[in-house]
């Protein structure tokens, strides 16, 4: 009775299954049909700031990778995936960029698209030269000038630039005191370049004697607390001084300190000779002059000695002896500066004013 009863079930079963179809997932007959992709475009994204780089984006219908030919001296491509992009920087010019696009098939197709890379003219061109009696060092900065700088120094025909770099600099020596015209000639790294020249004057060292007559020497005081220093035709020439060119100090109510400064092109030897000896120009009898002497960019090693005129309007000469704080170079004194009634405020008239002339180192 039990035995009976399972055969219904089972042949409704065995009708089932012989009813079902199986899928066949090994069919690749659509391959056969498919084709390359279509549509395809490249587009270039050139970086403006004479870099050279520029992206590359590829495009079409039905692609699943790109290989990406630069169309320079490179060689082999680069493989880009479908909403992706690649860089690469170029030379100024101009470049057959091929793109080859392989869709799921495998078949493919390919775009050659020309790429024109121009680099700017460089802008703002900045040129810094700062002299050292005939050494000349110059550097120049500018927007865009990837290509570095030339610089000429204008001393020779026919001449050869040396380039540099942005943030670098060269240093050049002149044959001889004069006035140059220093051209800098920025390079975009293509064809485009900005040009700009700066005026030089390079001179002699300064040297004791110091006269004042030397038009290759650089007579540079500089002046502190309130005196003013200048160098003009001498205006008494007479007596013991009738050279045309004279040093004028004149201190004002500033502070009681006021004073000027010169720096030799090399510190002052004492070898032989201990005393200085200045001509100078005062419009009262009793004006104290200190003569003090530093070593350059250290104050800490300084001497001085005081002297007074004698005599109004008319040229007398000064002496004033280290001697006797001096005895050798080892202190390297190079800077010489003068103060008028040092302690004393002064108020810019002639009694704070006196000429000077002739500073002689002598025994």
């Amino acid at each position: 009775m039990n035995k009976l009863s399972y055969k219904p079930l089972l042949l409704l079963i065995a009708l089932a299954g012989s009813s079902c179809t199986k899928d066949n997932f090994d069919n690749t007959d659509f391959l056969k049909t498919g084709t390359a992709p279509a549509d395809q475009a490249i587009n270039f994204n050139i970086s403006n700031d004479n870099s050279g780089l520029v992206t590359i984006t590829p495009n079409s219908a039905g692609a699943t990778a790109y290989d990406i030919y630069f169309g320079d001296a490179s060689i082999s491509p680069t493989r880009v995936l479908p909403g992706q992009n690649t860089t690469h920087i170029y030379k100024e010019g101009t470049y057959p960029v091929k793109v080859v696009a392989t869709g799921i098939t495998g078949l493919k197709s390919e775009t050659i698209k020309q790429l024109v890379v121009t680099f700017r003219a460089p802008e703002s061109l900045t040129i810094t030269a700062n002299a050292n009696l005939h050494d000349l060092t110059v550097s120049a900065s500018a927007l865009y000038a990837t290509g570095g700088f030339k610089v000429y120094f204008g001393d020779a025909a026919n001449e050869v630039p040396v380039l540099i770099a942005e943030g670098a600099s060269v240093t050049h020596t002149y044959a001889s005191a004069g006035k140059y015209t220093v051209k800098v000639e920025a390079l975009s790294g293509g064809a485009a370049s900005t040009s700009a020249t700066k005026d030089v004057t390079i001179y002699n060292a300064l040297t004791l004697p110091m006269i004042f007559e030397q038009p290759d020497v650089n007579y540079a005081w500089g002046d502190f607390g309130g005196s003013n220093t200048t160098i003009i035709p001498n205006p008494y020439p007479s007596g013991i001084n009738t050279s045309a060119t004279v040093g004028k100090i004149v201190k004002t109510k500033d502070q009681t300190w006021a004073g000027n400064y010169i720096s030799m092109s090399s510190p002052l030897d004492f070898t032989s000779n201990k005393k200085f000896k200045v001509k100078v120009y005062s419009f009262r009898p009793g004006l104290r002059v200190l003569l003090q002497l530093e070593r350059s960019g250290d104050n800490s090693f300084m001497e001085n000695v005081e002297a007074v005129t004698t005599t109004a309007n008319a040229w007398e000469e000064l002496t004033f002896d280290f001697s006797s704080k001096i005895t050798d170079n080892s202190k390297r004194l190079q800077n010489i500066l003068f103060f008028l009634d040092n302690g004393t405020l002064g108020d810019g008239s002639q009694n704070y004013t006196i000429l000077f002339d002739d500073i002689v180192l002598t025994n």
